[in-house]
């Protein structure tokens, strides 16, 4: 039985007889099912509110999906065809500073909603990235790359500064996370990750593994997506039912107009919103937009900044490989940091 278990997880195994699409499918037949749901609804005012959230789950699960499996292949193309080592040998050159820095920057090479972060961030680490690295990557590419960029500059057509700002604050942000992070696992990777021993592959160095032909590494990587799939998608269902939830009975103008709104506190109703709608980083500019003449612009980073890197979906999803008390650090620093590199661009720059 063991032996079995770790000729699944190696690139170099036969595949399973199974068929390797199944697992694949059943996420899209869960999907064909609320639909058909959602369309058979008696339109009465009985059904209203459950209609209005049937809506926004699924349509929160259509939009996180293509990039969840997007994800999802890239990280099991890896898995099948980058060597154990691979990014071991490339960290060992850099200085972890420079590393960082280097990871940062990755979404602009490698794009990806933070829908999808997940299986590549632990793929990733799989082969050798070091963790401080992994998590800057994982809060950097959602956010620092050219489309966000770009749709933020489209919501703040009168303001362009916005779009500027949400980077520059980004990538201070992400540079404080990840070293922190690299000071935490000179202490102890215990603290940061689970299951310690998986993140690190048993296979041999591919210089010494005998030949496998594409097909049958093509098959083994359709199964890896298959199981990465129905292991993320259970947390994405969750908390898109989670986020659905709020969205639909949840005011927003609880937090944007209370009474007791000050410009400190600002910045934490926006994260709090943020956090609870768990909307795309492409689409959230035009959220933060509605609200230009009724909140303060560094509050409005905030919530431009904290969303992509932490929401109540992406929370859930991350449980599948950092610890919980590393991810409630996490968003610790972040609700300090943000708001703090937020009002300082908007006292250079205002």
């Amino acid at each position: 039985m063991l032996s079995s278990t770790k000729r699944s997880d190696d690139p170099t195994a036969h595949p399973s007889p199974t068929l390797p699409q199944l697992p694949l499918l059943l996420p899209f037949l869960l999907l064909l099912a609320l639909a058909g749901v959602l369309a058979v609804q008696p339109l009465s005012a009985n059904t209203e509110l459950w209609r209005t959230f049937t809506t926004v789950f699924v349509s929160i699960l259509l939009e996180a999906m293509p990039f969840l499996l997007l994800g999802i292949i890239l990280s099991s193309l890896v898995h099948v065809f980058i060597a154990p080592d691979f990014f071991r040998k490339i960290a060992v050159k850099w200085p972890r500073p420079l590393l960082i820095v280097f990871a940062a920057l990755g979404g602009i090479l490698l794009p990806l909603c933070e829908c999808g972060m997940i299986p590549v961030v632990r793929k990733f680490m799989q082969k050798g990235l070091p963790p401080a690295a992994a998590v800057t990557y994982m809060c950097a590419a959602p956010i620092l790359n050219p489309i966000v960029y770009a749709s933020t500059a489209t919501a703040f057509p009168s303001a362009p500064w916005m779009a500027v700002g949400r980077m520059a604050v980004a990538f201070f942000v992400v540079l404080t996370i990840g070293w922190i992070v690299s000071l935490i696992v000179r202490r102890s990777h215990s603290f940061l990750l689970l299951q310690i021993d998986s993140y690190r592959e048993t296979s041999t160095h591919s210089g010494n593994q005998p030949f496998i032909p594409l097909p049958i590494k093509l098959r083994h990587a359709t199964e890896h997506m298959g199981k990465e799939w129905m292991e993320t998608t259970v947390y994405l269902t969750f908390g898109a039912c989670i986020t659905a939830l709020f969205q639909t009975s949840f005011p927003r103008n609880l937090i944007v107009d209370a009474p007791w709104m000050n410009p400190a506190l600002e910045h934490v109703g926006l994260i709090t919103l943020a956090y609870l709608l768990s909307l795309c980083s492409t689409s959230d500019a035009f959220i933060a937009a509605s609200f230009t003449s009724m909140l303060a612009p560094a509050s409005l980073l905030s919530f431009l900044v904290f969303g992509p890197m932490m929401d109540l979906k992406t929370t859930l999803m991350m449980m599948t490989v950092f610890r919980k008390r590393f991810i409630l650090l996490l968003a610790l620093v972040l609700l300090i940091i943000v708001p703090l590199f937020a009002a300082l661009f908007i006292s250079v720059v205002l």
